[in-house]
């Protein structure tokens, strides 16, 4: 449920900052505030860090499978597990803020790019143990 949550609250404030962005880059009348949308995206982070935390959380309520000798490639590797979608809109929304840097609408871009990066981690699943 949290989940479901956070993603349709990064989704939404991922579209109103490419949203403002655009309307900031058309110079047109009508603009969103950069403070809104900070506000929305702040907002948003809030279900994206309680997805993560309730998945770090689970991640250490499991037991730890100590059946032998650790294996160094295990212990490199994350225990949790991001869909590569996410990722990948992550990584674009990193990309677009580099690419976005000095130009007027670049915040906005930034904010999409945090966004982004939030979703993919309230995503994140906890890694099946191996055995």
């Amino acid at each position: 449920m949290i989940r479901r949550l956070a993603r349709s609250a990064a989704l939404t404030a991922t579209a109103i900052d490419l949203v403002a962005a655009w309307l900031d880059w058309n110079q047109g009348d009508f603009h969103i505030r950069l403070r809104v949308a900070a506000l929305v995206t702040a907002l948003a982070l809030v279900p994206c860090a309680l997805a993560f935390l309730a998945v770090i959380g689970e991640q250490l309520r499991r037991p730890m499978a100590s059946r032998g000798p650790v294996r160094t490639i295990d212990t490199i590797r994350l225990p949790l597990i991001v869909p590569r979608g996410y990722v990948g809109a992550a990584v674009l929304g990193g990309i677009g803020t580099l690419a976005a840097m000095g130009e007027g609408f670049g915040l906005y871009i930034f904010l999409a790019g945090i966004a982004l990066i939030a979703l993919a981690l309230s995503q994140a699943r906890p890694r099946p143990a191996r055995r």
